[in-house]
């Protein structure tokens, strides 16, 4: 995935955690919103020093990274920014486990955006 379309700026995780939808499991939490103007999608990684040392932040951020770039080119909606949180468990879950968490959370997440676009 190109880094064009990650989220860097703390005012967009922001905005995505204020204004969007959320998917929590014991793994990770994935939160989205739309992106307004934009005909891509975006994508931010994250993890908070309860996860562990910078050691296990940082894996857990690479996989999830890892993760998204399996997931997010097939089932990935264009104008939405996503935003994916490390949990303690993000560092020991096995990879197929994390991809079809991953997955399963992208899908949920689509499902709410669509009806709610819908609705307006």
């Amino acid at each position: 995935m190109k880094k064009s379309a990650r989220i860097r700026i703390r005012r967009d995780f922001v905005k995505v955690s204020e204004s969007g939808f959320y998917y929590r499991s014991a793994v990770l939490v994935v939160q989205c919103a739309p992106n307004n103007g934009l005909d891509r999608f975006r994508v931010g990684f994250t993890a908070s020093k309860k996860v562990g040392n910078a050691v296990v932040r940082n894996r857990c951020k690479r996989r999830m990274r890892a993760a998204a770039d399996i997931i997010l080119p097939e089932y990935a909606i264009s104008g939405i920014d996503y935003v994916f949180i490390a949990r303690k468990s993000t560092f020991t879950v096995e990879w197929t486990d994390l991809l079809d968490i991953c997955k399963s959370a992208v899908v949920y997440l689509n499902r709410k955006i669509s009806k709610c676009k819908k609705s307006q």
